[in-house]
């Protein structure tokens, strides 16, 4: 086989790849003894014809479309990894007024849209702003207030329920025609005011209630409420109120320190508060950072995407989107259905996005190659054990489950290297926060990373 590049204009490659005459008599033969089986040929059993005889009775182009199909096939890929191209889309394929036989070569003609050349420039130095990471006493106190409520216990009160205590109920939910409806009923359900975990509506209209009392409550099922049997439907529950509870939070002493921590002190324990309070702003300022700086090098890299390109992302985020609503119980059409909105209205609106995810991949995978960043092999094997693990499996196994698809890996292994080296090339200036916010024990424990567009 011998690739060869002919030209491309902006996105479209235009080549050759030519098939030796040897190359396509093995083909045949490939073909011939997967599909031999499909001929009768008098005296033979089925599959036991010689070639010749099945060409004889059937045509010598028997097996021609199939090879042609088979031989390219198998040469395609190497041909396109020898030209350092990767298609986006299926290629277009023109044999000319060549005779395809027996004994002769094939020349295909290939046309295909590859990615976009993204030329990057002036990615070092650039100016972000963060807030300034700095622990405040506040910062310590909210986490000690969340530890506390956390570790509270409810006590009985005997008052009217309020935002924010917890009351113990029955209830029975009726539709309009006063048919009970099911999964609408349970006992001695304890229900947090407050934590909208009913249906908008139901909560709200139990303060004031007192142990003893028997309410009504009538509300309406969200349009898009997974299912189509109570979306949209006013309803009655019919409640009855048990006891009426609120948090007794326990002191912020050594006591609670013993009890939610390591240490046996409270002011050893705020030490370490704010040293995970303080790591986690670190965390969150070179997050912030790195898309503040992908978000520059979007809005000044001039990039022509193929239009196949963006459809193609599309229709990962509509798969994507699709799955997440299974999670709920809802699916795809119901969703468009309750929102009035149509498969090409949803394309369309996500649009904007699927164009800055390409964008900002192709902005990073540039650097990464400008820059010589690659997967090292122990890099690789790492992230396959962390996907084995997730996965159950071995990390052999899972880099058979890969394939092929090891590019991938590989690309976004480099790609982080690439955004961490765009990070550390960047000038990164801390500011003074107009108003601080406090992070959740939670999120000091564990920093939430910030989703990136180029991952």
């Amino acid at each position: 086989m011998k690739a060869t590049f002919i030209n491309r204009e902006i996105n479209t490659v235009n080549m050759t790849m030519e098939i030796t005459a040897e190359e396509f008599e093995n083909a045949i033969n490939k073909v011939y003894k997967a599909k031999r089986n499909l001929f009768t040929v008098d005296g033979f059993r089925k599959g036991k014809a010689p070639r010749r005889l099945i060409e004889s009775k059937y045509g010598k182009e028997v097996f021609y479309e199939d090879a042609v199909s088979e031989v390219f096939n198998d040469n395609y890929a190497t041909a396109l990894e020898e030209l350092g191209y990767e298609p986006v889309d299926h290629p277009d394929i023109d044999l000319g007024d060549q005779k395809v036989e027996s004994g002769k070569g094939i020349v295909f003609n290939i046309k295909f849209i590859t990615e976009p050349e993204v030329d990057v420039k002036d990615y070092k130095g650039i100016h972000v702003e963060v807030p300034a990471a700095v622990v405040t006493e506040d910062d310590i106190d909210t986490q000690l207030r969340s530890y506390a409520q956390r570790n509270a216990r409810l006590v009985t009160v005997d008052r009217a329920a309020g935002m924010g205590d917890t009351v113990v109920i029955d209830y029975a939910g009726f539709t309009q025609d006063g048919e009970q409806f099911d999964g609408g009923t349970a006992e001695g359900h304890r229900l947090k005011l407050g934590s909208h975990e009913f249906i908008p509506g139901f909560e709200e209209q139990l303060v004031g209630v007192k142990a003893g009392d028997e309410k009504d409550v009538d509300c309406t099922f969200p349009i898009d409420y997974p299912g189509d049997r109570l979306a949209g439907q006013v309803v009655t529950f019919k409640c009855k109120v048990h006891e009426v509870k609120e948090e007794e939070l326990p002191a912020i002493d050594d006591d609670l320190a013993k009890e939610c921590s390591e240490f046996d002190t409270l002011d050893e324990w705020k030490k370490e508060i704010e040293e995970k309070v303080l790591a986690n702003k670190k965390q969150q300022n070179e997050n912030r950072a790195q898309n503040e700086i992908l978000n520059h090098l979007y809005e000044e890299t001039i990039i022509d995407i193929p239009e196949v390109m963006i459809e193609h992302q599309i229709d990962d985020l509509l798969r994507n989107f699709d799955q997440q609503l299974s999670y709920s119980g809802m699916r795809l059409d119901e969703y468009l259905e309750v929102t009035h909105t149509d498969v090409e209205e949803f394309r369309e609106q996500v649009r904007n996005e699927a164009e800055k995810k390409i964008k900002t991949r192709l902005i990073v995978e540039a650097i990464a190659a400008k820059e010589g960043l690659t997967a090292e092999e122990d890099e690789i094997q790492e992230e396959l054990k962390k996907m084995s693990v997730q996965y159950g499996v071995t990390p052999e196994k899972m880099a058979e489950i890969i394939g092929d698809d090891i590019k991938y890996l590989k690309k976004e292994i480099s790609g982080k290297k690439a955004i961490q080296l765009l990070t550390e090339n960047a000038v990164i200036e801390e500011v003074e926060e107009e108003s601080g916010s406090s992070e959740t024990p939670e999120a000091a424990e564990a920093p939430a990373e910030e989703e990136k567009d180029a991952e």
